[in-house]
């Protein structure tokens, strides 16, 4: 028999719903048994119930055991009648207010901070031979945290979240090791972070497309979070500052929000990380005379990015314009005739079954990009994932 546990997101989320129950659903207690505040234990309850509610299952009539196994409610059909008598079957589908979607959010990164033990401030590296004028900038290509591809299948490599991580801050150590000695440097993720966006019914991304996943949201999320976590602090043995930069792709829009949420609470007492809050999908930051703007590139094409620049009221306080993008999957570099460049930064995975099936390759490539403060680019570094040979399947 269903019970309302069973319609928890999360292993938080299913403990705090057991304690709940036991506490004769009794929030203040049940938050108070696991050291949360009752707005958090309420939020738990209230999702619970809007997911289970969703699928057929409430305290007052189960649905679900009239749909055959390995079946699942996707909405609900009403039988009416007009006053004309006219009779029809409407079918519907609940739809996830806003509001829900950010008590949702919330309660989710209250879940994960409250694994994240907050930075401490510490020291700065010496100042000596630093250098003001440059801005180190490592660019973290589409990572796809949480896909899922088997090398013996797409002809590429393995691929999952501990893979995908490992590889990540193996580009970083190489990166920062070849960066300038300089005061500040910005890291910056172009989106698609994440694989998928959410797991209810099923690993899907953000506009709903199903994908393949290796594990938990939860899990992803939680790996998604450390290696951030670990680039950051690489980082900071380095340079001065760091600022951080988390574009919304298309895979991972509101995912994104919470690993920024996630990363703000880390380093809300550390001086020397400055989380930026991803309020839409593009961002704007200069370093002297430079104008570095960032999205993820799947909400406008090329042209219409270069005409948004001259609208910005820093345009006539600099002289070299950049647009930074990920999202196609492949290198692009495009020059405007208003003088903004647009550069596109590949996928850091390899090919999943289905790209695989279409041809899609291309390396997996992070790139770092050293800005000079009187205007334009002073050093290039290039950290390629190393690939795999493949044997042929039958030699004569």
């Amino acid at each position: 028999m269903a019970k309302l546990e069973d319609y928890a997101k999360t292993d938080r989320q299913r403990e705090a719903i057991k304690v709940w129950e036991r506490c004769g659903r009794n929030a203040a207690k049940a938050a108070g048994i696991l050291d949360i505040s009752p707005s958090t234990m309420r939020d738990y309850v209230s999702i619970t119930k809007n997911t289970a509610a969703a699928a057929g299952f409430s305290d007052a009539w189960d649905a679900t055991v009239h749909v055959p196994e390995g079946e699942y409610v996707t909405g609900r059909s009403i039988y009416l009648e007009d006053d004309s008598g006219n009779k029809a079957w409407l079918k519907t589908r609940r739809k996830l207010e806003t509001a829900e979607k950010e008590q949702a959010l919330k309660a989710f990164v209250d879940q994960m901070n409250s694994q994240v033990k907050q930075a401490k401030k510490t020291p700065k590296p010496s100042a000596k031979g630093k250098s003001k004028d440059l801005l180190p900038t490592i660019i973290i290509g589409d990572a796809h945290i949480g896909m899922r591809a088997d090398a013996s299948e797409t002809r590429g490599r393995n691929f999952d979240s501990k893979i995908a991580s490992g590889e990540i801050l193996e580009a970083i150590d190489y990166l920062v090791d070849a960066a300038p000695a300089a005061e500040h440097a910005m890291l910056i993720n172009v989106g698609d972070f994440t694989h998928i966006d959410r797991a209810i019914p099923y690993p899907q991304t953000a506009n709903g497309t199903p994908m393949d996943s290796d594990t938990r949201i939860e899990l992803i999320m939680r790996k998604a979070a450390d290696t951030m976590i670990h680039s950051i602090t690489r980082m900071l043995e380095k340079h001065s500052k760091v600022s951080v930069v988390m574009a919304r792709g298309n895979h991972d829009s509101e995912t994104t929000i919470a690993i920024a949420m996630i990363l703000a609470y880390r380093y809300e007492k550390e001086p020397r990380v400055t989380i930026l809050e991803p309020h839409g999908f593009f961002t704007y930051t200069t370093f002297g005379k430079n104008l570095i703007a960032i999205t993820h590139g799947d909400k406008a094409p090329g042209r219409r990015l270069a005409d948004m620049l001259p609208r910005l009221n820093v345009w006539s306080n600099t002289s070299h314009r950049y647009w930074i993008l990920g999202h196609f999957h492949s290198k692009l570099a495009e020059q405007y005739d208003n003088s903004v460049v647009l550069e596109r930064f590949g996928t850091l995975a390899p090919a999943d079954g289905w790209h695989a099936s279409k041809g899609y390759c291309s390396p997996s490539i992070m790139n770092q990009i050293v800005y000079r403060r009187s205007g334009g680019i002073a050093i290039r570094h290039e950290y390629e994932i190393p690939g795999k040979d493949y044997e042929p399947d039958h030699e004569i």
